[in-house]
This record gives structure tokens, sequence and C-alpha cells, in this order.
């Protein structure tokens, strides 16, 4: 096969919409006055490169850019196709169009494109000139005024209706967490493919099972034979296993129809921290009379997942994921794309957030379906790291289109989607959607979810045909037993997954089997914060935070204090999910995972309502992880120890997910921010492997507590070479402006550098709360951040230097009652 890559410059301009541009289609028309775009990008990288629109910043007027999307775009590029192209079969290959668009070549029209996720591809061996100038123009038409006057009868929206009648990423017509920025163009490759063999269509490799030493691996191989009979083609198929062959199979595409290849004693892939997530290499060749003439190479895992869904004695339903046969306590995310603008989004920053995720104790990313599919390398990453995906079609919020058009539409967009994905190993799940059930509820017509054609019967049939060895839920939530307790509310925590946002405490009142979304707001890094909104412009909607805290006047007043405002926005978000995933832990194996929302942030604009952009994730979006960040990943270490308050009693559990018992003693201390401890008491306990277990019940009415301003609990558990620890203070998260903090009297006493890590030991006098390291302008990832210190404690902090040399950078030290202290690095 050869290839012509159709990449790099174009022409691009503009006309109203539905304009007529025949002279464009003229052989003598010349692209004069134009803008460059350089494919893959989307119009508004072009425009504000060409500084016509504005970059993101905070207070900026979104209407400014509306105009971008009410007009029709037109690409232009010229290329030469020489005769060597002039094969058998000659195809044009769009892999992204965004997204209502008519392809020109030479003058004829001969496509038109819908769907921004699925490739355009066009035969047009007749219609290109050889040796010679060839023109290719794409006219996308404005997305908004193109589905004006469709049907929306039926139809219903969280945002507008426009988006709920395009294949478009749903965000990007405003979310809660970005702005509107309704984007068009060409984003993704553009490449001229000819050949005069057949090729490999594409394959799909399973693992079936895995029994007494053995694993089954299944195979099906579908080849494309446009050009000629299969006559003298061959397959081969290996997998391999550091450098040598484990398997290996030779046949025709009979044999490849549905193949099974025997593994001894496999090596399997395990989610982190289960195991560890081995990986075989993967080879397919097809050869033409003993010569190769096309091949796929990929890295398979051998396991295989299922979901637990017995009764339990509450009266619900388990949702226990369950990998290699071990049922797993899940602990995970939320993932929406890295910028508004997808073009934007640099391969190297999957690699960077990956490795954001896998520090942050994540052993699953839930893709959510307002966004996009996200590239093959982000799979691949999690494939390596053993990272489980929960995988959402892009639908989301909204009761779609239920005509057989948009439904065709959809089932072409899903058969492309899972030929893609299917045989990524951190697969493990398809949903339909997000909240698209729920949105019947939202409609007013709460009992009609039951009947949507989208993801009860389209997508559906799309993955029994094309994946039916990996689970498919209709929608994210969803309880799929509609004749058990729970069955008629999508949103059940008696079955299936669930979303819930309330008031922190109340989550107490739920038992979820498997809590998909929850989350609170708050701003991102200080770093992040004030580029963002370097005019210091106050915060329009800051009640929007304000209004879930109690007497916030007395601390923040009307929110223009910023970094008053970004610190207690990140404390009130970071305890609530402490508070959330402890409560959920306790609660294994009713419930049997955690996804947060949300992990990352879009780079985008600020929505009108909102607060600020990037305001729910634990890394903001210029990929500086926030306090929540550290907050979440000590809570989803392997083994905690957790609060539950009941009335006057405060019960103390370990939560574990290794499958070792621990002996040791249990201290529980009531002390002070000083240092004084007023009681102490020691327990013998075992944690338990693999569990939640009660170690101790403390009656809070027995303690002599004099200042619950002062006063906290102190919970240490020591034995067995491990350490914990966690701490319990008297009041609500809405009082803890009112706690006494005196200056911590915190000090460096050491720094030094080891290999690619620098060691910090810090020592305080008093308790230090929230103490933050950080190098300003420098790739570095803490072991430890925004911790709290008792007094007179010492804590080693290691931090992985990542940005190279350090002997002009200072590493600067603070917190809530830390004064700031620096410590220049070239001593080191």
């Amino acid at each position: 096969m050869q290839k012509l890559l159709l990449d790099g410059h174009w022409k691009v301009s503009y006309v109203s919409f539905n304009e007529k541009i025949d002279h464009v289609l003229e052989d003598c028309f010349v692209p004069e006055g134009w803008l460059d775009a350089y494919i893959p990008e989307d119009i508004h990288a072009t425009l504000r490169r060409a500084g016509y629109i504005k970059g993101h910043y905070y207070g900026k007027d979104l209407e400014e850019e509306r105009w971008i999307e009410e007009v029709d775009w037109i690409y232009f590029k010229e290329f030469y196709v020489s005769d060597d192209l002039k094969q058998e079969k000659v195809i044009i290959e769009f892999e992204g169009l965004d997204t209502f668009c008519d392809i020109y070549l030479n003058g004829e029209k001969i496509a038109f494109g819908n769907n921004m996720f699925i490739p355009v591809v066009v035969d047009v061996k007749s219609k290109l000139r050889y040796n010679a100038r060839n023109v290719l123009v794409v006219r996308f038409y404005s997305p908004v005024k193109y589905v004006e006057g469709m049907d929306t009868t039926g139809l219903f929206s969280t945002t507008t209706l426009d988006r709920i009648l395009a294949r478009k990423a749903q965000m990007n017509y405003s979310w809660d967490f970005c702005g509107r920025c309704v984007t068009i163009g060409i984003w993704k490759p553009v490449s001229v493919k000819a050949y005069n063999h057949n090729f490999i269509e594409d394959y799909y490799i399973y693992t079936e099972e895995i029994t007494d030493g053995k694993a089954i691996v299944g195979l099906e191989v579908n080849l494309n034979q446009e050009v000629e009979s299969l006559e003298g083609y061959l397959l081969e198929a290996q997998l391999l296993k550091d450098g040598c062959v484990v398997c290996q199979v030779e046949g025709d595409k009979d044999v490849f129809k549905a193949l099974k290849l025997e593994v001894e004693n496999p090596r399997l892939w395990w989610p982190r921290p289960y195991g560890k997530a081995e990986l075989y290499d993967f080879r397919l060749v097809l050869k033409k009379n003993g010569e190769i003439v096309d091949s796929v190479e990929q890295k398979f895992g051998i396991r295989t997942v299922e979901i637990v869904q017995e009764p339990q004695e509450d009266g619900g339903t388990s949702f226990i994921f369950k990998v290699n046969g071990k049922c797993l306590f899940v602990r995970g995310a939320n993932w929406v794309p890295l910028n508004v603008v997808y073009t934007d989004i640099k391969e190297e920053e999957y690699e960077e957030m990956i490795d954001f995720a896998v520090e942050g104790n994540i052993s699953m990313l839930r893709v959510w379906g307002g966004g996009i599919y996200e590239p093959l390398k982000f799979f691949e990453l999690c494939d390596e790291k053993g990272i489980m995906v929960f995988q959402d079609f892009m639908f989301a919020c909204g009761i779609y289109p239920q005509n057989q058009e948009f439904l065709d539409n959809a089932y072409k967009e899903a058969v492309y989607v899972i030929k893609k994905y299917r045989n990524c190993t951190s697969l493990v799940l398809w949903s339909g959607d997000n909240e698209n059930d729920e949105a019947y509820t939202w409609a007013g017509r709460p009992t009609e979810f039951v009947h949507d054609k989208l993801n009860k019967i389209t997508l559906k049939s799309a993955c029994e045909k094309f994946d039916p060895h990996r689970i498919f839920i209709p929608s994210s939530p969803h309880s799929p037993f509609p004749d058990r307790p729970g069955g008629d509310n999508p949103k059940s925590d008696l079955q299936g997954d669930t979303h819930i946002y309330v008031h922190y405490k109340k989550i107490k009142d739920y038992r979820p089997r498997f809590l998909s979304e929850f989350g609170a707001i708050s701003l991102p890094e200080k770093d992040t914060y004030f580029k963002f909104n370097f005019l210091r412009k106050k915060l329009e909607n800051f009640e929007r935070f304000a209004n879930r805290l109690l007497n916030v006047d007395d601390y923040l007043g009307d929110g223009s204090d910023h970094e008053k405002v970004i610190y207690y926005t990140q404390v009130y978000n970071s305890y609530v999910l402490k508070y959330w995933i402890e409560h959920l832990r306790i609660l294994k194996w009713i419930c049997a995972g955690s996804l947060y929302w949300k992990f990352n942030d879009p780079v985008a604009d600020n929505n009108k309502g909102m607060i600020f952009p990037t305001l729910m994730s634990t890394v903001d979006f210029y990929k500086k992880p926030k306090m929540t960040y550290y907050y979440t990943k000590r809570a989803y270490e392997d083994i905690i120890l957790a609060f539950n308050r009941t009335e006057s009693k405060l019960e103390i559990y370990s939560c574990s997910e290794v499958e070792q018992s621990y002996s040791g003693d249990l201290i529980i201390r009531h002390m002070d921010f000083e240092g004084q401890i007023y009681s102490e008491k020691r327990v013998e306990c075992v944690i338990k492997p693999d569990a939640s277990t009660l170690l101790y019940t403390l009656d809070l009415n027995k303690l002599d507590v004099k200042d619950e301003y002062n006063e906290y609990i102190k919970v240490s558990f020591e034995g067995s070479g491990i350490v914990l620890e966690n701490r319990y203070l008297f009041v609500d998260i809405e009082e803890f402006y009112k706690l006494k903090f005196k200056d911590a009297g915190l000090f460096i006493k050491d720094v030094k550098k080891e290999g690619d890590e620098l060691v910090v030991t810090l020592s305080t006098q008093n308790y230090a709360r929230n103490v933050r390291l950080n190098i300003l302008d420098y790739k570095a990832h803490y072991q430890d951040n925004y911790f709290d210190m008792d007094a007179n404690t010492e804590k080693t902090v290691r931090i992985k230097l990542c940005g190279g040399p350090i002997h002009d950078k200072l590493l600067y030290i603070e917190g809530r009652n830390v004064k700031r202290i620096c410590y220049t690095l070239d001593k080191v």
C-alpha cells in the first residue's frame, strides 16, 4: 500500500451559510487572501494563530466568537499525484471531519460528512489526475444553522437542542465546566491510499477463558478483498512474550474466521495495584504468495472481566467488577477531554496525565460521554499502566432523536468505534451514554427511558454483534433489573452504577453499589488561577460556592480575596471527596467502586453561570495537581484508616485492598494543635485482608473536649511493617475556617538529592495545616503534598525531578499556618 499524506498546509476562508461556492470549484480559482491552516487543525486554532480571536482567559465574552459557528468554512488543498498511486484501488480517507460538510475533488462533489467521530472514505481512482495538480475542497456548513428547522419533537437537552441533532462533541455547546466553543474543521489526518492487493480490514482478539493454567485467546479476522480473490493469501498470527513466540498459527481466511489460541501458564494482565499489567506482543501478517502485503502489531493482555450482580442482604443487587476471578473495589475517576479544541491536544499530554493517574492510585478511568473518543495512545497507556477504562459512547444528558436516519448514523459510529478500541486490554465496559436515562426524568417523562431506541437497541446491538465478550450497559447511571428493588430508577443506589450530587453529609443516606459520579467544586491551583485570571477580575458567580458553606461571609466576604477563595474551595473539595471515599470504602462489598468527578479538565473558556473553569477536577487544566489530588490519592491508598461518625460514636475502620492481614496496635490520641495529649488509648487489632473491618468504636461523650476548634483525634496503626494514620476534626467542613492554628514553626531540617529525586525533611513545632511544596515552572512529581503535620513531628517528602537541572530553581513551602519558606536548590 502506498500512502500520500495530505496533512499540513491548506487554505481556509468563510462564506455565509449555504452560500454558493461554484467559483471556488473552478480550475482557475486561486485562494488569494485566505488564511493558512495546518491540518489537522480546528478553525479556532487557525483564527487564534492569525490573531482574529483571543486565547482563553477569565472574563472573555464568548459572544465575540459566536460568528464562527454561524458561517460556513471552506478548506482548499492543492496536491500532486504521481503515476505510482495509479493502482487497482485508490481512496481518500478523512479520519475526522467536524462535521456537516461537502467534499469536492477537482470540482466534483465526491462525498458528504455528518459525523465528526467516523472517517469518510471515498474511492477516487477515476477522479484523480495523475502526474498532475489536484484540488481538494471541503466545505463545512454552520453546525448550528444546518440543524435549524429539523424536527425536535420529543427531544430534550440540558443545554441547547442544536447539540442533540449533531454528531459532535456535546460539551462544545457549553457545559458546566466549559464555555461554548463549537468546533469546526478537519480535525484528524487526511491521506490518499493506493493498493494492488487485499488487506486486513479488521480483527478481534479477546480472552475467552482462563482455566487450569491455560488461557484460550479468541481471534477473528476480516479481510478486505475488493482488489482480487483470496487465492494465494495466507494469514499468520503470533503471540510473543519477552521476544519468544508463545503460540503461532498460519492458515487461510476460513481458519481465521474464529480461531482459538492456547497459551500455557499465561502471565495475566491485572489492573493496578492488584498485580502487574502483563502484556504480550501480538502480530498478524497477511501474505500473498509468500510475500507480506499487510501486517498489524499491538500489545495484548490476557484477562477476564465480568460484573457480579447478585442479591444482597439489604435487598440491593451487587455491582462488582471481577477480574481474573478476583472481585475488586474500584478506585477511580472520570475523564474528560484535555482541551475544548481537540486539535490543540498533544500526544505527550496523555503520558503526563496517565502518570498522574497512576501516582494518584487510580485503577479505573471513566471516559465521559460528552466529549470525544480518545486516541489509541490513551488506551495504550492504560494498557501499559494497568488502568481499566469504562467507556461511554458520546451521547450525554439528553433525549436524542429516535428516527431511523439518526439511529443509522449512531449505529455506524458505534461499529467504527467498537472495532477501533475492542482490542484494547484496558477497555472493560461500554456504556451507551452519560445520564440519558436520567434525562427522561428531567424532561418530566420518568418512565419513558425504558423505550429509548438509541441506547436500548442501536448501541446495544452494535456491541453484542461486534464486541460480545465485553460488558455493555445502556446508560450511566443504570439500574439493570426492572423487577428488583430500584429497577424503576436509573440512578437507584440499590443496583447498577449511580451518580450522586448532594450535600456532603447526605451521602450517609445512600448505600450505592457502584458510585460512578460524585464530586464538589474548587478553584484551580494558584499559578493556574492567576494566569487565567491575570487581570484579577472579581469572581462573577462566587455565590455558587458560597451558598454551599455556612457563615461564608465571616471569612470570604464577597470573594474578592482570591487566595482565600482558592484555598477554601480546595479545602472543601478535598474533604468532601475524602469523606465520601471513606464512606464508600467502609461499605465494601455493598459498594464496590468509586469514580469521583473528575480527574482532569479541558483548557476552556469560562461559561456564563460558572464560578470558574477547571471546576471539579483534581488536576487542573494546566496540568497542576490541586489539593484534592493529594487527598484522593491518600484516600485511595491500598490500606487506609477511615472514620464513620454515628451520633456520639466514632467508628474507626481499616479498609484494605491487599490479600495480607496485618496485626498491630491501633493508637487513638485526643490532642490539640500545640501537641498536648489529653488522652491516649492503645488497642491490639488485626487489619483483615481485602475487607472493611471495624477496629474500634470511640465514645465521643467520654472525651473531655474543651475547645473543639483546637482539638482533634489522631488515629495510627503500627505493626507488621506498616504505619497508617488519619485525623478526625470535631467540627464540620463548613466551620474549618474557625480552627485555631498558631504559627506552625515549620522549618526545613534537611534537603538532599538522591538520583532523580529531591528528598526534603520538614520539622514543625505546632500543628502544620495543608503544607504545600512547590518548585515554580518546573515539572516535578511530589510523593505527597498538601498534608498536615502534628506538633513536634517530622516528615520526609520525595520529589521526582522531571524538568532537568534545578540549580537555578527555588523550592518554596507554605501552608494554612506556615509562613513561606524558600530554599535555593543550587545548594543540593
